[in-house]
């Protein structure tokens, strides 16, 4: 094959994505691309400041573990899920024995090990986008039987990412696929309404810059009057972020 001829996409399936996240897990050098580790603390600073989290509050894909150490800093009782095996044997290594650490655990997202009504919270940062609609749709049910009455659910994606900007492909195999593996794309509206129709009550779902919710509190002070001119110009929001409740 030559030219584009040779060039088509790859179809993600479990096995290929566990893969695919198990290399960025064991490559310690690829850790700062962790979005949780860019903004973990801005993204929990945005959301307390709009509603009380409850524990455990549950990291939901929770990669190498950075979100957690926010948690726990802030005295939340959480615990942590992922698909990879690896990322979780690195999360509970390296935080097993923390106060407040509940422990790690290997686990699906359409099959989240917990009982019914255990968690206080869900956080699911960067996560959405990597899934099918299918995928999509088991998620938010699983989480609505997991998930307390009055607990809240917090997503954060890209903000209208321009998925075949960020394509790549391999120039053995000829495999065509988004640079981080993302498979969807939101807007403020899209995600809002999907949220909705899972049965959740949004409170919360707008395009930001988290950039400017980073730091201690006064830093976050002025930040959020630069946050406010950003908007005012119609400057572009890279980042997504909504908060709902289930209903009780």
């Amino acid at each position: 094959m030559k030219g584009r001829d040779m060039y088509h996409p790859i179809e993600w399936t479990p096995e290929r994505i566990e893969r695919f996240w198990n290399f960025y897990s064991a490559n310690a050098a690829a850790h700062g691309n962790y979005f949780s580790k860019q903004f973990g603390g801005a993204i929990l600073a945005l959301v307390r400041g709009r509603v009380r989290l409850a524990g455990p509050v549950v990291d939901l894909g929770c990669g190498p573990g950075y979100f957690l150490e926010h948690l726990l800093r802030q005295g939340l009782a959480c615990k942590a899920i992922d698909s990879s095996a690896e990322a979780v044997a690195s999360v509970q290594a390296r935080l097993q024995g923390r106060s407040g650490f509940l422990g790690a655990s290997v686990g699906r997202l359409d099959r989240i090990p917990l009982t019914d009504g255990e968690a206080g919270a869900f956080f699911l940062i960067e996560v959405m986008e990597h899934l099918t609609p299918d995928l999509t749709a088991a998620t938010y049910a699983e989480i609505s039987r997991v998930l307390r009455p009055g607990g809240h659910l917090i997503i954060t994606v890209p903000n209208a990412e321009n998925l075949d900007a960020n394509s790549v492909a391999c120039p053995e195999c000829g495999g065509v696929f988004h640079r981080m593996q993302h498979l969807q794309r939101f807007t403020a509206e899209s995600l809002a309404r999907r949220m909705t129709d899972a049965g959740f009550d949004v409170e919360f779902a707008a395009g930001v810059s988290l950039k400017y919710f980073k730091g201690s509190w006064p830093v976050r002070a002025i930040g959020a009057v630069r946050h406010g001119v950003h908007r005012l110009r119609r400057r572009p929001n890279p980042h997504l972020v909504a908060v709902a409740s289930r209903g009780v």
